[in-house]
């Protein structure tokens, strides 16, 4: 008997992003590693730990009243409930208490449904509706379930671990961001990390602190950072509101190569003091840098190297030289390329070569003109292969240094500029190096502010999303 009771709490991880974070989150509540390390105790602890914070509502007239946290969330997490219901104002402490206890209680074993849980076999007790599974459909919509099924069935350990997916979320705004991945080396310590700010928000005076921009893809950035151990799988951040007024789901997935990236700009030296130059370079008007970088992170991971490239050229307009930063920002733009944006080392080295010879051409001229020729003619619209073939001219009757080809652009790095998949990346590549070449060269415009404004309004077309 104790066996099947052990087998009754046991919590199992799922194919549910959800459920694998509630799970964790119960660990967390009883301070374990790991959610199939719980005994049956500490299980029934973390369920009954969850209740008591439900019950503490009881007595609390609105959610905008101390201590009305979980209050206030279960409008946005649990609609409906024994927590929420229409005629709650009406209600005593003691009946509001008795409902909560309904809701949370493990239904009689004679009542069970006879059958298997949805999310991992194990017998269910009780088909689950809205109330319970995030986004999930009303049990009192028939039409949307088999004849003969009253919902979702669940067996007691998973329907807790959804109860408790919220402890390891960040709620506010009306939506809950959870941080999940598919490695759970990863997840468990980020979701413990979650626990703990909830718990400690849960405590805290009633405050509305209005979040900057990208506040949630900055967040999973830091916990990306802060971690100490190889991720294995991508991180998702997952955006939801179960409520009655906003149905939402909003997933996004920062990448494996992305993840161990930005993990090594801790990790490594030669990264870790050009991380606040590459974050400050993704900038905009109104968003700063990092969060810009977070976001991008996610959706337009070659938008990095792209606004990088049109921040540098733009710091050459406004401060009229080259950014000594370049060479700082060298070891993270060439390993970016190579490890999130999947170019070969040998074509990033035929770039490195070209940009040398470029900036050999361009360096004999301390006028900018010639060096916004080349970044005009990269840029969209630009005419780049035209500026190659009257270059080549220039090539040939300039004095060259002695090793240098006579080719300036041979077969081969045209087919990178020209005919690659990865092209426009491989062209923005060539921008920056440029200037990197140009700055260990020692050379520096000497021009009017009009020659150096003309760089700038070709800047911004560098950079994929220079609208945002």
């Amino acid at each position: 008997m104790t066996d099947v009771l052990d087998q009754e709490h046991r919590v199992l991880l799922t194919a549910s992003p959800l459920q694998r974070v509630g799970a964790f989150a119960l660990a967390a509540l009883v301070r374990v590693a790991h959610p199939e390390e719980l005994t049956a105790e500490q299980f029934v602890a973390a369920v009954d730990k969850m209740t008591g914070h439900l019950l503490g509502t009881a007595d609390v007239a609105k959610a905008a009243d101390a201590g009305g946290f979980w209050l206030s969330a279960s409008y946005m997490l649990w609609p409906n409930s024994k927590i929420n219901p229409t005629a709650r104002g009406k209600q005593s402490p003691m009946e509001r208490r008795k409902l909560i206890e309904q809701w949370r209680r493990v239904p009689d074993r004679a009542d069970w449904p006879g059958v298997p849980c949805a999310y991992c076999d194990r017998p269910a007790c009780k088909w689950f509706g809205k109330v319970d599974i995030p986004l999930g459909a009303s049990s009192e919509h028939r039409n949307t379930t088999a004849p003969g099924h009253e919902g979702t069935p669940l067996c007691f350990p998973c329907v807790a671990s959804l109860w408790a997916f919220p402890y390891g979320a960040h709620l506010s705004g009306g939506r809950a961001a959870v941080i999940h991945s598919w490695d759970d080396a990863f997840l468990g310590p980020s979701t413990q990390v979650a626990v703990q700010r909830t718990l400690a928000a849960a405590q805290a005076p009633v405050a509305k602190i209005k979040p900057g921009p990208y506040a949630r893809e900055l967040a999973v950035l830091g916990a990306v950072r802060a971690y100490g151990q190889r991720v294995h799988a991508g991180v998702e951040l997952i955006v939801l509101s179960n409520s009655n007024k906003e149905q939402l789901l909003q997933t996004q997935e920062m990448s494996q190569p992305v993840v161990e990236w930005l993990r090594s700009t801790i990790t490594r030296t030669d990264r870790r003091a050009g991380y606040q130059l590459l974050a400050a370079a993704q900038a905009a008007k109104s968003v700063p840098g990092e969060a810009f970088l977070a976001k991008r992170a996610f959706g337009d991971p070659s938008g990095i190297l792209h606004r990088t490239a049109a921040y540098l050229l733009d710091r050459v307009s406004t401060a009229g030289v080259l950014p000594a930063e370049t060479a700082g920002l060298a070891p993270l733009v060439y390993s970016y390329c190579i490890e999130v944006l999947n170019m070969d080392e040998k074509d990033v080295a035929r770039l490195k070569e070209l940009a040398g010879r470029l900036a050999a051409l361009l360096g004999q001229d301390s006028r900018p003109g010639p060096f916004g020729g080349f970044v005009r003619a990269n840029a969209k619209g630009g005419d780049l292969y035209g500026w190659f073939r009257s270059q080549s001219v220039q090539w040939l009757l300039k004095t060259r240094p002695a090793g240098m080809p006579q080719t300036l652009l041979p077969v081969q790095d045209y087919r990178l500029l020209f005919d690659d998949e990865r092209a426009w990346s491989h062209r923005r590549l060539l921008v920056f190096a440029v200037m990197e070449a140009l700055v260990e060269a020692g050379w520096q415009p000497k021009g009017s502010a009009e020659e150096l404004e003309d760089i700038a309004d070709v800047a911004a077309n560098l950079a994929d999303d220079d609208k945002n």
